[in-house]
């Protein structure tokens, strides 16, 4: 296996003719011929020890060199049924995933020799991905075990080893995940119908009307593939006996029964638990004794905390109160039973709904302070969402309603059709204040738009008092969402105050910091020096740090206390030329510490807009890092 699927391609390529120009080979892979060059210097690094190498002939092109024919056909044998045929190899992570799913399928050595012939790499490069496998293993209580002359294992229990399997074997993409089964799966399942596991596992939640979202069916049906496999190849779970609820446990037990027929295997006590324990937390059946009285509560003292801390009023919003218990009912039941439910969405909602993500992680963090019910970061990421809809629905009912001037120059019937639509459409979101024709429009003046927030209008306008939009009278799908889009920027522009937030005195640039413990007492020193916040806002930014990483990426970290605590809405900036680590790994260039006054909400809102803008535009990122002073810094945001 080569080291990326580019050397791959070019290989084979490469090996189809006598000789072939770096030109050509440059125009079909739509690389530089330099980039030809060292590709090659790479495939070479593989084929030398294999009897064979890529050369050079002046004025003919490159050709393929055998030196030993037997080792360079051995070679392609090999080759030709490695891995690489099945699952994409393209990546250091791709092959460190597939090295460790060898090592979690045997039960015995594998040499090194082997691992490097299976994978195509050097010996070298091999002791690098077992560096970072050992971490993996590590974090499951499973043990690397490396024997002289013999190879590598990894031991430990097997459940522990299929949590292994499932949180670094498995990839979440997503969209991928729930919209079928992909080549990858297929290739790690061989052997295995997941078409027919799929189609029992329908069979029996549509029998009995349970219902669980596309994402939750996909992971039953992998847990019950992992099961398979690990069986057949004779790797049971011993899971100690636990109290079940008869009527999930006559789903797994006839989902059990339909595979010993069709795989002829026998499936355990234990398995059938392991099934157990991933049904009930996949289909939220609520299978444990978790009090309601005590969830309710519980959410109850979270909304308290985020009136008091961030003054939104959600504690009257059923729909959210309804919403939690039924989520937080399921995800107690999972961790009652020791099983954490991935989200495959964290780093969607983080990214995208950054101030919901921020409220609801203070008010769990306060509420849920006892294992099991700990939430981590994914947990928060899904209850997360529940209260960013309950956010957004206190604002729309605060939110006024724009005034509009309907313009329509094909008469007075067309211009009621569009007015009925409009309304029909934005009924909560717009007021038509007036319907004119063109011409009446263009003897309007400065006084006439008094009051009015824009323009609609079928012919296209210029004025530079109030801004328009120009649809069709009829208005069609493509004219709805573009008034949509329309009102959403005067939403946030309208409170878009960036040198309200941002102070020239609170904006430094560093060539380089000690570490980020550092920096954050550097900002709050400022910020204290200017009377922006006292002594505890430190402290509540230290304890920030330790819930979980404030970093959004691999270049901004947005640094803010647990709660609202300043006298002012001000962000302390730092823009670093030499990266600093911030969390594990991870290091970042840009640095924003948030400082908000209590019952600002709207000021919050805006912000993280702001802030969202940041994290999602790379581009804009850049323009930061390059900015040289406050006021290209203001500039880059505006």
């Amino acid at each position: 296996m080569f080291q990326y699927r580019r050397l791959s391609e070019l290989f084979n390529y490469i090996r189809k003719y006598d000789y072939i120009s770096p030109e050509r080979l440059a125009s079909r892979f739509e690389v530089t011929d330099r980039t030809i060059r060292n590709d090659i210097q790479e495939i070479n690094v593989v084929l030398e020890e294999h009897g064979a190498g890529v050369k050079l002939k002046r004025k003919y092109g490159y050709y393929i060199e055998v030196k030993e024919e037997s080792k360079y056909h051995s070679f392609l044998e090999k080759y030709e049924s490695s891995p690489e045929n099945d699952i994409e190899l393209d990546s250091s992570k791709d092959r460190i995933k597939y090295i460790l799913r060898l090592l979690l399928e045997s039960g015995d050595y594998i040499s090194l020799n082997e691992l490097t012939d299976k994978v195509f790499i050097s010996k070298n490069t091999l002791n690098n991905y077992i560096k970072e496998i050992k971490k993996i293993v590590d974090k499951y209580n499973l043990e690397y075990i490396s024997k002289p002359n013999t190879g590598i294992k990894i031991i430990g229990s097997e459940e522990d080893k299929r949590k292994c399997i499932m949180d670094n074997v498995i990839t979440y993409n997503f969209d991928n995940y729930i919209t079928g089964f992909t080549k990858e799966e297929r290739f790690l399942f061989q052997g295995i119908d997941l078409d027919y596991l799929k189609q029992i596992t329908l069979s029996q939640l549509n029998r009995r009307n349970i219902e669980t979202s596309d994402y939750n069916i996909k992971n039953l049906i992998i847990h019950l593939a992992l099961m398979i496999s690990r069986v057949k190849n004779n790797h049971y779970i011993n899971i100690l006996d636990i109290e079940t609820d008869y009527s999930v446990m006559q789903i797994v037990e006839s989902l059990c029964e339909d595979i010993e027929k069709y795989y002829d295997i026998a499936v355990s006590k234990g398995e059938k638990i392991y099934i157990y324990l991933h049904f009930v937390a996949n289909t939220h059946m609520h299978a444990t004794d978790i009090d309601d009285g005590w969830v309710k509560k519980s959410i109850g003292e979270m909304l308290e905390i985020i009136y008091e801390n961030y003054h939104f009023d959600l504690r009257r919003d059923r729909i959210l109160t309804e919403d939690l218990f039924r989520h937080m009912k399921s995800i107690f039941t999972s961790k009652s039973m020791g099983l954490n439910i991935r989200n495959p969405l964290i780093n969607t909602i983080k990214n995208n709904y950054l101030l919901a993500f921020e409220i609801t992680l203070t008010a769990v963090s306060k509420v849920f302070t006892v294992q099991p019910f700990v939430l981590n970061e994914e947990d928060v990421g899904y209850i997360s969402v529940h209260v960013g809809a309950a956010i957004e629905r206190y604002f729309a009912k605060k939110l006024e309603r724009k005034n509009v001037l309907l313009v329509c120059g094909s008469g007075q019937a067309t211009t009621r059709m569009l007015e009925t639509r409009l309304n029909l459409y934005f009924q909560d979101k717009i007021n038509i204040v007036r319907c004119i024709s063109y011409n009446e429009y263009n003897n309007y003046r400065g006084k006439d738009f008094n009051g009015i927030d824009f323009v609609i209008s079928t012919v296209p306008l210029e004025s530079k008092i109030v801004p328009s939009v120009t649809v069709n009278f009829a208005l069609k799908n493509k004219d709805i969402e573009l008034i949509s889009r329309f009102l959403s920027v005067m939403n946030i522009k309208k409170g878009r105050k960036e040198s309200a937030f941002f102070d020239k005195e609170l904006f430094f640039h560093f060539k380089e910091v000690e570490n980020k413990e550092v920096l954050l007492r550097s900002l709050y020193d400022k910020l204290r020096e200017k009377g922006i916040v006292e002594e505890a806002f430190l402290d509540s930014v230290f304890e920030r740090e330790k819930l979980g990483k404030t970093n959004m990426n691999d270049i901004f970290a947005l640094a803010h206390p647990m709660k609202l605590c300043s006298k002012e809405t001000k962000v302390a900036v730092a823009i670093l030329d030499k990266p600093v680590l911030w969390s594990e790994e991870e290091t970042v260039q840009i640095v924003f510490l948030l400082a908000i006054k209590p019952g600002v909400q709207k000021d919050i809102e805006h912000l993280y807009d702001i802030f969202i803008e940041i994290v999602n535009d790379s581009r804009l990122q850049q323009k930061i890092i390059h900015s040289r002073d406050y006021k290209e810094f203001v500039s880059s945001l505006q």
